[in-house]
């Protein structure tokens, strides 16, 4: 199990690493928004499971982890139902708003409202997946 908690980060989410947190999401999201802009990537449309595509499965994990490394980089400044409230509409947004500079900033690449909807999903996933971490580390202490 002590590899779990390494996985999971559990061991560093402690302290200092607040700042670091901070930076980290904010680079994920500089990152995020790179190759949702990049006119050179192509998103992957074979189907996965029914008519759910590789690329839709891509955008809800993308917006998980953003909405994860936010919570945990804001997990200080609230209580985390209050903190929720702001993440996944914040995570929504931001995806939403990739979207929409797509269609005006790229000539390859085009609005998806089934992305957009992904990326909502991805937000919601992640705070869920928070929760989850959370409660798992406080039952393994």
């Amino acid at each position: 199990m002590h590899w779990l908690k390494h996985l999971l980060l559990i061991k560093f989410i402690n302290g200092r690493s607040s700042v670091f947190l901070k930076w980290l999401w904010l680079f994920f999201l500089i990152v995020l928004g790179f190759l949702s802009l990049n006119p050179w990537l192509r998103p992957a449309s074979s189907e996965a499971i029914g008519f759910i595509t590789w690329d839709l499965l891509d955008h809800a994990a993308a917006y998980s982890l953003l909405s994860v490394l936010m919570m945990l980089a804001f997990r200080q400044h609230g209580r985390p139902l209050m903190m929720a409230s702001i993440v996944i509409p914040a995570a929504s947004l931001i995806g939403i708003l990739l979207e929409y500079c797509q269609y005006w900033f790229t000539v390859s690449r085009q609005f998806s409202f089934f992305d957009a909807a992904a990326n909502v999903c991805g937000a919601v996933l992640g705070v869920i997946l928070f929760w989850g971490l959370r409660i798992y580390r406080k039952r393994s202490v």
